[in-house]
């Protein structure tokens, strides 16, 4: 069964696709240019993308570094620190003008950004999920939207994480519970591209 969507109530999210994650990410070449080509096609039919990146003030005085493992080893590692190249989106999969950048200090960017505001002011119902990590950002971004009523799609092989291993246990086993999973071909024919 084709997957159809319409662009008008559609938005694309590319998630955490920054420097530092690229670096830390197995396998992401392929990765990158899944969601390279998924964005393509999302802006030839005028679909709105809108990027969710994470990164942290000098000192992490704005992470939950105290109660929070993953944030403790981002701290340590000076890792995706505002300002600094790290935190820079990649270059394969830079937003083009006028596309929105919400910059979240959590793992779930409906919590510390306006997404949940802003989709709402694009009216779209159905999001287009696609970045790294898998079993962190993407995975807690979908859950989220099928718990507040979007029709939640995850781009498979636009996404990765830390291992494969833990991309793939997320994709087979959690992700199919709340979202429909498709590969970037599939999504840029729904898309139109």
């Amino acid at each position: 069964m084709t997957l159809e969507l319409e662009p008008r109530r559609t938005a694309v999210l590319p998630l955490d696709l920054q420097n530092d994650i690229v670096a830390g990410t197995a396998n992401v070449e392929p990765v990158l240019e899944n969601a390279s080509s998924v964005l393509a096609a999302a802006r030839a039919r005028k679909v709105p993308v809108v990027y969710v990146t994470v990164s942290f003030a000098e000192g992490y005085v704005d992470a939950p570094v105290k109660t929070h493992p993953l944030f403790q080893m981002v701290s340590e590692n000076r890792s995706v620190l505002a300002g600094e190249s790290g935190a820079e989106i990649h270059p394969s999969v830079t937003p083009k003008q006028g596309e929105l950048v919400l910059n979240k200090t959590c793992v779930d960017p409906f919590v510390t950004t306006r997404l949940a505001q802003h989709l709402q002011i694009l009216d779209v119902n159905t999001i287009v999920i696609m970045g790294l990590w898998t079993n962190f950002v993407v995975e807690a971004t979908a859950r989220t939207a099928a718990d507040r009523g979007y029709r939640v799609i995850v781009v498979r092989d636009a996404c990765g994480s830390n291992s494969d291993e833990n991309h793939e246990f997320s994709m087979t086993n959690l992700m199919p519970v709340f979202a429909t999973v498709i590969d970037a071909a599939e999504a840029c024919q729904a898309l139109g591209g």
